[in-house]
């Protein structure tokens, strides 16, 4: 699976699809848009190790999208939920992630840290409190259906103990939007850059992306999209390896009834390392389904797999990650909503004594202005 295969193939697709005839639909008024949210969460772990980052999260339909199917009329605008972030895939350091990239040969004795029996994950029980802000602006041509989205978005991790795990990022991203005349085709190619730094150690890496994302409404009840994303990653170490990484997402939303959405996920992956004994093939699925509930509140069940394959290690190392998750939500008008939600993760290797664990639990609220 090559970069520009993919990027060749993905952008005459959507080029293809964008234009259809006209029809009658209602148009975003053209102007400029502003929106922000402010985030909290805190979350237990009782294996940091292994511990998804704070950007990963399934993907359950809120209120707002409940409240978009039960409106005929609804236009294809969405900007309330979209803040140009939405398109950017596995960009999100997880703990696992930091310690894979922090360094090939830590204790120096010659052997890939990946495969070095010697090299032990510390299992330690850790809770972990994120904020995040974000701001979006959005400009619409005179036509209706042209867009230009801009975002800005700062991240920030704490540890109750381990300070070498504390990291804050920003990232900015900008992309122009076009939308079919019917509403149903939406096509939108960005640009973005990411910065994490870590507390410890100041910065740690850089990634310049391009992503391209494509959206069909094929009904009231039914969504497709495809989204394509390339990144370069710079990290500052010279000890651990840069990458240029590949990822594919076919996604797809369905409306069983005015009360359950499911959604589901595919999505290779691939990295190219300047370490050759990095470079890995990846794929992973997910399914998300989501309940609405009196009083304003939402229950979501999901399942998430993934696979690892580390192809240029000798001996070879495949993991599989495998995470279930439960939230309970609850809106508070159209501007805040309070999440609930337990976490069950495991990773299983081919090699012995890389299996782990982690079970967490997490509470937030998003405040949307």
């Amino acid at each position: 699976m090559k970069r520009t295969t993919l990027f060749l193939a993905i952008a005459s697709v959507a080029m293809a699809s964008v234009v259809v005839p006209d029809a009658e639909a209602r148009r975003a008024q053209p102007g400029h848009r502003f929106i922000g949210s402010v985030e909290a969460q805190i979350r237990s772990n009782d294996n940091v190790s292994i511990a998804r980052s704070s950007g990963e999260r399934f993907d359950f339909a809120d209120g707002d999208e409940f409240e978009r199917e039960d409106d005929e009329d609804e236009g294809d605008d969405g900007f309330e939920d979209d803040d140009g972030f939405d398109d950017l895939l596995d960009l999100d350091f997880s703990e696992e992630d930091l310690a894979i990239d922090d360094a090939l040969d830590e204790d120096g004795d010659g052997i890939d840290d990946l495969l070095d029996p010697d090299a032990v994950e510390r299992v330690d029980s850790e809770s972990r409190f994120t904020a995040k802000l974000a701001f979006g602006h959005r400009y619409t041509f005179a036509d209706g259906r042209t867009t230009w989205t801009n975002g800005l978005r700062l991240s920030t991790d704490r540890h109750a103990q381990r300070d070498d795990l504390d990291k804050f990022n920003w990232a900015a991203t900008t992309g122009l939007g076009f939308a079919s005349n019917d509403g149903r085709h939406a096509f939108r190619p960005a640009l973005s850059y990411v910065v994490l730094d870590k507390r410890v150690a100041g910065k740690f890496s850089s990634t310049a992306v391009v992503s391209l994302d494509y959206n069909y409404r094929a009904s009231r009840r039914t969504s497709l999209g495809v989204t394509y994303n390339y990144q370069d990653k710079d990290i500052t170490s010279p000890a651990a390896p840069d990458a240029r990484i590949d990822t594919l997402s076919f996604s797809a939303s369905f409306a069983a009834t005015g009360k359950d959405i499911v959604k589901v996920e595919f999505s290779p992956k691939v990295e190219d390392s300047t370490q050759f004994t990095r470079n890995t093939d990846a794929w992973g699925w997910e399914i998300a389904y989501t309940r609405r509930l009196p009083w304003d509140m939402t229950a979501g069940l999901g399942y998430r797999f993934d696979s690892v394959d580390y192809k240029n290690l000798v001996p070879g190392r495949k993991d599989d990650h495998r995470v279930m998750g439960a939230q309970l939500a609850r809106s508070f008008g159209r501007r805040f909503v309070a999440e609930l939600g337990l976490e069950s993760s495991e990773r299983n290797s081919n090699l012995p004594g890389r299996d782990a664990r982690n079970d967490s639990v997490y509470l937030g609220g998003t405040w949307k202005f």
